[in-house]
């Protein structure tokens, strides 16, 4: 009879006590595997919606990254489209891009002063059409709800503001934004700034610029007023017409978030229709991110644009945090399995050691035979090792029914950087490694812990043995 079907009958012997043990396994497993689905989960949430609202790659000019959110008007590219056009005429790279577009990045002052109310803002300037087709992607196929923008191409002095800055310029009641109060006007005495008077006055010149220039139909939404610093150093204001208040994934940003068509952020900034603060790629596959990053550098370091020197950056460069959450659920998930491995560990430990001691005059006896201390040893080896297969194959077949009727299940959750809820789902197969690693992690473990107790018996000395009996 081999070690196996030996080891299989002597754990028969006391099945409750086996089978208490490979429970034990399968709950450890179960654990493990659904925690890990939901660190893949939200690996892949948080990278889709990274990738649909702001792309896999980024063009800057040198040193954007470092000092151009404080000097946007002294890094930018100028004549973007011949740079668009040098990438796309690449048959290497054009093949690999869903989507490629300019961007303008600006801050600013915000008011509304028929309310009195002004505030910064960080402003966006997109194409409407290309973010919104950038929403649609969804490579690993989570079937999250895209997050569209309420803007298009052919208006733009249109715009869209955050929850926050909604309520901070009294946009709330004007954009029918729901939970959002207006804050009633409030009589100030004070004698009023002659600056303030200029800047008034300014804005109101340029109101009376735009509509002379514009058919004089009805508009939707409500106007503001916008002030920012252009190239020269000197301010410019426009108006925009604010259509709808979206709330946005941290409160920061709701606070001072307003998205409007990339044109008018243009003439706002730069005055200049040739210019962009970066070009944003998104790429059809995640998976070939770093090789097409690195052929656009080369390709960019090859050309002389106006003697302009771009860098290229992934997503995971331009959003620091992105690794910093992941990292943080690893660990998390690390704890987890040195917790379960030793509770396996230890189980395994005291079943083997009972079975042992049941057995002493059965040990003394097959030693007395011929058996050598290494057969022993194999034998109770033998015994853990099954306990472990059995455990980690039961466990996972058990994950796998728990993570379907999970999934099945419709349960949705808001993640910490989401600003609507999403699918809560368990991503068993995102990772194959997750399932492979999980079930040797825990043969490994339960192996391992049998050579305590087989030590044990196989040190024992033949006559006391045989006299336990």
């Amino acid at each position: 009879m081999s070690n196996l079907q030996l080891a299989i009958r002597n754990l028969f012997r006391n099945g409750r006590r086996s089978l208490m043990t490979i429970f034990a396994m399968i709950i450890g497993v179960l654990a493990l595997l659904l925690f890990g689905g939901f660190i893949s989960s939200i690996y892949y949430g948080l990278q889709t919606g990274i990738v649909r609202a702001q792309g896999h790659l980024h063009i800057y000019p040198i040193g954007y990254l470092e000092y151009g959110s404080s000097r946007p008007t002294e890094y930018f590219i100028d004549d973007y489209k011949d740079v668009i056009k040098l990438i796309e005429n690449n048959k290497t790279i054009k093949q690999e891009i869903e989507v490629i577009t300019p961007v303008v990045r600006l801050s600013g002052i915000a008011g509304n002063y028929a309310a009195d109310t002004s505030k910064t803002f960080i402003g966006n300037g997109i194409i409407p059409s290309h973010y919104n087709k950038m929403q649609n992607w969804d490579y690993y196929q989570l079937n999250l709800k895209p997050q569209k923008i309420a803007l298009t191409d052919h208006k733009t002095d249109q715009g869209v503001v955050g929850f926050g800055m909604a309520k901070m310029l009294n946009l709330c009641k004007p954009l029918k934004v729901a939970g959002c109060k207006d804050q009633a006007l409030s009589t100030n005495n004070s004698p009023v700034d002659n600056d303030i008077l200029s800047f008034q006055d300014m804005v109101e010149s340029e109101k009376v610029a735009t509509q002379d220039s514009q058919q004089k139909s009805p508009q939707k939404g409500v106007q503001i007023d916008l002030l920012a610093s252009t190239g020269s150093g000197a301010p410019n204001a426009l108006s925009l017409t604010v259509i709808e208040a979206q709330q946005q994934g941290n409160k920061f940003l709701d606070d001072g978030f307003i998205s409007m068509h990339f044109n008018h952020a243009q003439n706002l900034v730069y005055a200049d229709k040739s210019r962009a603060s970066a070009i944003v790629l998104q790429l059809k596959n995640t998976d070939k991110m770093k090789d097409i990053q690195n052929t656009i550098q080369a390709l960019l370091n090859k050309v002389d644009l106006k003697g302009q020197k771009f860098e290229v950056k992934n997503f995971t460069e331009f959003n620091p945090q992105f690794f910093k959450v992941i990292n943080m659920f690893s660990m998390l998930f690390l704890f987890m399995v040195v917790v379960i491995s030793l509770v396996v560990l230890f189980t395994t430990i005291n079943t083997l050691t009972m079975s042992v001691m049941e057995r002493i005059t059965e040990i003394g006896s097959l030693r007395a035979m011929g058996v050598r201390r290494s057969g022993i040893l194999k034998q109770f080896f033998t015994e853990g090792a099954v306990i472990g297969v059995t455990g980690a194959t039961l466990g996972i077949i058990t994950s796998i029914v728990v993570a379907f009727s999970f999934n099945r299940a419709g349960l949705e959750w808001t993640p910490p950087s989401n600003a609507s809820s999403t699918s809560l789902r368990i991503l068993l197969y995102a990772n194959p490694f997750l399932l492979i690693g999980t079930w040797l992690l825990m043969v490994f473990v339960a192996s391992i812990s049998s050579l305590i107790p087989a030590r044990l018996a196989a040190r024992m000395n033949i006559v006391d043995a045989i006299r336990h009996g």
